[in-house]
């Protein structure tokens, strides 16, 4: 973590109700502050979403348990000012994450970031048979993902600093 060590890191993920920012919505967040390796702070919410959740199976979020969360819009500012200048760093962040929250936030991230899928591909190349978190995981005999926002986040965050370590 040498290159990014005056700034801070947020290392994030997120749970959904589908797989496309235009009809799916983000109902839990977790983001890790990191600086200079510490762990320095950390957001986490639980949204309501418009409509029913109806793929609980995948990430054990239900109706009941958002019944009371605030809904996405107005914890907006909050996420926003979390994460401030930070790099963002997550798996498969550019093409699922940082497109959710782009489309629900109401300013553009335009942070620097590091997508762990993209920095895993680079680093192990064909040693595994896919760069999945959970192969990841795997891999480097580190906690698997259960796509709870935190737990992916920790996973993420390990996994992060084993393919630095090896670059």
């Amino acid at each position: 973590m040498s290159i990014l060590k005056n700034k801070n890191l947020c290392i994030l993920d997120i749970e959904t109700t589908g797989f496309e920012p235009e009809n799916s919505e983000i109902i839990e967040i977790f983001i890790l502050k990191v600086s200079n390796s510490e762990i320095i702070d950390e957001f986490y919410s639980l949204f309501k979403p418009k409509d029913q959740i109806n793929n609980s199976e995948i990430h054990g979020i239900t109706d009941l348990k958002v019944k009371n969360a605030p809904l996405f819009k107005d914890k907006n500012d909050e996420i926003v000012d979390f994460i401030g200048d930070s790099v963002i760093i997550g798996h498969n962040l550019e093409n699922f994450d940082l497109q959710f929250l782009n489309h629900y936030l109401n300013t553009e991230l335009k942070n620097e970031f590091i997508d762990t899928l993209h920095l895993s591909r680079s680093v192990l190349g064909n040693k595994v048979a896919n760069h999945k978190l959970n192969t990841l995981a795997i891999y480097f005999d580190v906690n698997p993902p259960t796509h709870s926002a935190r737990d992916d986040v920790m996973t993420t965050f390990e996994i992060y600093k084993k393919l630095l370590s090896i670059q």
